[in-house]
């Protein structure tokens, strides 16, 4: 039987909770780009734009503050997140582009192909770059981590 203190550690995995978050704001964003365009009746450009940047900021602070546990979002982590977002979505429209365009490879297996590589390049910036640990909080942990610690004292 499925028990809190099963699901506990997994839910405490930062790798979990980075997907829990990814596939929560991807039906998010389809919801406020919906409303943007069918409600308020804005172009497809503008709620596209709308939809991804409330996405993008609101993600932000939840991947910083709950998947990797600072306790407070910086501008710096907010300015690379953005940049990393930015090289991810970049990488997607090429890789459509080259595999659709250039090889006439089907435009959903071709959009397909592009979410799985922006994905895994998300998840290295955000792992390797945006949030990565330092060789000498290496040994100390997470944010989260030496805030339990100290608790534990």
């Amino acid at each position: 039987m499925l028990t809190l203190k099963k699901i506990t550690p997994i839910i405490n995995n930062s790798m979990v909770r980075w997907w829990i978050v990814g596939i929560a704001f991807m039906a998010i964003n389809i919801v406020l780009l919906d409303w943007f365009k069918g409600t308020l009746n804005w172009s497809l450009s503008w709620a596209t734009v709308a939809s991804a940047e409330i996405c993008t900021i609101t993600r932000y602070v939840i991947n910083d503050c709950w998947v990797f546990g600072n306790p407070h979002p910086s501008w710096k982590r907010c300015g690379e997140y953005h940049i990393a977002n930015a090289s991810s979505f970049f990488v997607w429209c090429f890789i459509i582009i080259a595999l659709g365009e250039k090889l006439q490879v089907d435009h959903r297996i071709a959009a397909l192909l592009a979410t799985v590589v922006s994905v895994c390049l998300s998840m290295a910036t955000n792992f390797l770059w945006i949030w990565r640990r330092t060789p000498q909080s290496k040994s100390v942990g997470t944010p989260r981590e030496k805030l339990q610690a100290t608790s534990e004292k």
